[in-house]
């Protein structure tokens, strides 16, 4: 029988990804509004030519703001 409390078994989260119309435009915001800190970038200047990526941190809080190119 499951865990009512956790139904999935999950032990750990890593990460929350979210797929927004404008990756940059959301990461000013969350960093604004909810303090969130940029811990990581991926775009055209570091080679990813399809996707651009934020990893916005606060505590053990992690954030993935994606957009397509």
């Amino acid at each position: 029988m499951t865990d009512q409390k956790n139904p999935l078994g999950l032990k750990k989260i890593h990460h929350v990804e979210f797929y927004v119309g404008n990756a940059k435009q959301a990461e000013f915001y969350y960093r604004k509004a909810f303090g969130f800190s940029r811990a990581a970038y991926s775009g055209l200047e570091t080679g990813n030519r399809e996707t651009t990526s934020y990893v916005m941190r606060q505590n053990r809080v992690n954030l993935v703001l994606t957009t397509p190119l």
